[in-house]
């Protein structure tokens, strides 16, 4: 009777031969379907063809993923064969970066249709406005918004608050506002987006973010969601493009101004999401998804006194289960400064899968995870002050980076943030989120260990009541304000109405950690209200951003000393 290492063997040798024969079956039938190519292209063709088998062959006794995603193309069909060998193409040139150079010479000058039989994407259709859109209050700086609400992204140049923000048909915006003159500039229209034109439908993912550089230049990063099939195979990434949008860099064309930009060709097209941190150095990182949702995420850094990006610093990497390869463990991440050279990164662990469905109960979230970014010299730490190595995986993470285990708890964390504590300690803030619950919890390591669903800093005994003296239950911001106006905050909340208000509270002298409503500056019912403060380098509250939205009407409004300012 053989053995167990016999009987793989065997097992892989029988796997092999099934995909070199399915492959080289699919590179005979393109050949059929492309006659009218000559003799020489299907000869280049075949022998593409027969080297990429080899290759599979290769990979495939030891990774299960190529048999997982062969097995979900219906050979009956070719335009299920032709999807599944782009995701296998794909999925080989990321994992296995000896494919990409026979890939890139094979392809070289062959357009996505020349080189895979498939239909146009179809990434639509749009939601078309109603005629008449519901009124939102007046003081507004933007146009109208679609899409999911946003705050969109600051950045306080002294007195100068500049704000970028995804505009008509997602392109980026920016407009600033000086504090002290209260003059107005903008909002100016920076660049195109390819994320939501023609019939796609508007996605919110490309929402711009803005730094400045030491030579005074601003530089907004824009509009990715996976990048356009157009843009080839990505070598970031297992995962294909099947959202659409590239992320794309411009840059201002002058120090200090924000009339023009020229576009800067440093950044991958494949990204996905958007966040920045400046260090007080001068240097700026850009942390992004390289990809879609089964891709790892990487960070990019621009020296003080450069204006490019330096090539990418991946942080995580996906992996395919190995019961079940079809399934994927990746991760979403969230930056934040805590320091002058610290950026820490809180994560929570998603599943996701090559068949693109979306479990819209949970969306695959899972845990929560935290590691330090020490940028003097660009090493990753555990809350134990470990250092790690990258990329991280799930299983790498578990060991080194778990800061709360929720696999067998009720509560999912839909989304992390990291904290910024008095007493300096690693703590991280995750959404929970269950059947009737849906609050902000804490995770703090202390003592060696962590201590998870603890109460948010601040929020233990606060008392925030209405102008009437009636507790407000259904607070969604709470900002305290430093400074000189001590003893104010800025609340975003819910009424018994369901209307919902900003409004600005001051604490009530002998009570301790108790808040009353001191004066509402909109209140919209059925409405949505987000909240970003803008805070100077001391951590003072000196505007706040806030997005209002009602059905089809979305508006941003800035916000200074209990007045909206309105652009004239």
């Amino acid at each position: 009777m053989q053995d167990s290492t016999q009987q793989s063997f065997f097992k892989s040798q029988r796997l092999n031969r099934v995909l070199l024969a399915s492959v080289l079956g699919a590179a005979g039938l393109l050949t059929v379907a492309c006659s009218s190519t000559s003799v020489t292209d299907q000869d280049n063709q075949q022998g593409f063809m027969e080297k990429r088998a080899a290759l599979i062959a290769k990979y495939s006794a030891k990774d299960g993923t190529f048999a997982a995603l062969q097995a979900q193309a219906d050979p009956k069909q070719l335009e299920s064969r032709e999807y599944w060998r782009w995701r296998i193409d794909q999925y080989m040139y990321g994992q296995y970066p000896e494919y990409q150079a026979l890939y890139d010479t094979y392809t070289q000058g062959k357009s996505f249709q020349q080189i895979y039989d498939l239909p146009a994407e179809n990434l639509g259709p749009k939601k078309p406005l109603p005629s008449q859109l519901p009124k939102l209050p007046s003081g507004y700086f933007s146009d109208n918004l679609q899409g999911n609400p946003h705050t969109g992204e600051y950045n306080l140049v002294g007195d100068k608050v500049y704000i970028t923000y995804q505009g008509h048909l997602t392109d980026p915006y920016i407009a600033s506002f000086d504090l002290k003159t209260q003059q107005w500039q903008g909002p100016y229209k920076a660049a195109e987006s390819t994320l939501s034109k023609g019939e796609r439908k508007i996605d919110s993912h490309g929402r711009p973010l803005i730094e400045q550089d030491a030579l005074g230049h601003f530089h907004i990063i824009y509009g990715g969601h996976g990048g356009e099939r157009e843009d080839g195979l990505n070598p970031y990434s297992i995962d294909t493009p099947h959202a659409g949008g590239r992320m794309l860099h411009v840059m201002s064309a002058k120090p200090n101004d924000i009339s023009q930009f020229v576009p800067v060709n440093d950044i991958t097209p494949f990204a996905s999401y958007t966040a920045s941190e400046k260090m007080d150095n001068g240097d700026i990182y850009f942390f992004t998804r390289a990809g879609t949702h089964k891709s790892p995420w990487i960070y990019y850094k621009m020296k003080n006194g450069q204006q490019r990006f330096e090539p990418p610093v991946t942080i995580t990497w996906p992996t395919p289960q190995k019961q079940d390869p079809i399934h994927v463990d990746t991760f979403y991440i969230k930056p934040r400064k805590v320091s002058a050279t610290d950026i820490v990164i809180s994560s929570l662990w998603h599943t996701c899968n090559f068949n693109e469905i979306h479990d819209k109960t949970t969306y695959g979230r899972i845990n929560t995870y935290y590691m330090r970014l020490d940028t003097t010299t660009d090493t990753f730490y555990n809350a134990q002050n470990e250092p790690l190595t990258l990329p991280i995986t799930l299983a790498s993470a578990n060991k080194k980076t778990l800061a709360f285990d929720s696999t067998q708890r009720e509560e999912t964390p839909f989304s992390t943030m990291p904290l910024i504590l008095d007493d300096k300690k690693p703590a991280v803030a995750y959404q929970a989120r269950a059947k009737n619950l849906r609050e902000w919890r804490m995770t703090k390591f202390d003592n060696g260990q962590w201590q998870h669903s603890l109460p948010m800093p601040g929020t233990t005994n606060r008392v925030v009541v209405d102008s009437g003296n009636q507790p407000i239950k259904n607070i969604i911001t709470f900002e305290e304000v430093n400074g000189q106006t001590q003893n104010t905050a800025l609340v975003l909340y819910k009424d018994k109405k369901g209307q919902a208000i900003f409004a600005t509270a001051t604490k009530q002298q002998g009570k301790q950690n108790t808040w009353r409503i001191k004066q509402q500056h909109a209140a919209v019912a059925k409405a949505r209200m987000e909240l970003q403060a803008v805070k100077n380098k001391q951590g003072e509250i000196v505007a706040a951003i806030l997005n209002i939205r009602k059905g089809g009407a979305q508006r941003l409004y800035l916000w200074q000393n209990g007045q909206f300012k309105t652009p004239l």
